[in-house]
């Protein structure tokens, strides 16, 4: 689930023996780290968290869901998929840039801790941020690599063998890729089916 993340850090907090506690929580475990002294705890927890948080503009930087792909996305899509198909052009409609700024800034600084709310958020906020977020990826999630393939096989006349070429390409992605835009093809999918005009 978007709203429940499968890892996160909770601040230093003050145990019986006045000394600061970490506690990390990943994949239904818990770890506790005491420093020997406030200042090596607060090193760690700062530490901890930039490695935590997406920083980059890699996929592999950020941080995952249980399914395996960003949680930017994942958030983004389910915020969408529950609030957002059933206006008309979700993808067309410009959110604020001052607010997709923030948005954007709290899932890099630590993504398992936006939760995006109907009473807080606008539509076309969180849509822009999905878009930004792609569009700043520094690898696409066809990936460069492979992009002189992707562009050759747009050229295949023949729609069948055209098709066949982008299944091949599609299973050559990194698994992160793959499971990234299996999760954006099926949303869109779903957005198109749904909305009034099509994404």
């Amino acid at each position: 689930s978007a709203s429940r993340p499968d890892a996160g850090l909770v601040p230093p907090a003050d145990t019986p023996e006045k000394k600061e506690l970490l506690i990390l929580v990943e994949m239904g475990r818990t770890f506790y780290l005491q420093g020997l002294s406030r200042a090596d705890s607060a090193a760690w927890y700062s530490d901890i968290q930039a490695s935590a948080g997406g920083r980059g503009n890699a996929l592999r930087d950020q941080q995952l869901s249980r399914g395996d792909i960003p949680i930017i996305v994942d958030s983004c899509i389910a915020f969408i998929t529950q609030y957002g198909l059933r206006h008309e052009g979700i993808y067309r409609k410009n959110g604020a840039k001052s607010r997709i700024k923030v948005l954007m800034e709290e899932f890099r600084r630590d993504a398992r801790n936006v939760k995006l709310r109907i009473s807080d958020n606008f539509i076309e906020d969180v849509t822009d941020v999905l878009k930004r977020f792609f569009r700043e990826l520094e690898d696409p999630i066809f990936t460069l690599e492979l992009h002189p393939q992707w562009k050759e096989a747009a050229e295949i006349s023949s729609k069948p063998q055209r098709l066949e070429r982008y299944k091949e390409l599609i299973h050559r992605l990194p698994r992160l890729n793959h499971k990234t835009l299996a999760a954006l093809i099926g949303h869109l999918y779903r957005s198109v089916g749904t909305s009034p005009q099509g994404p």
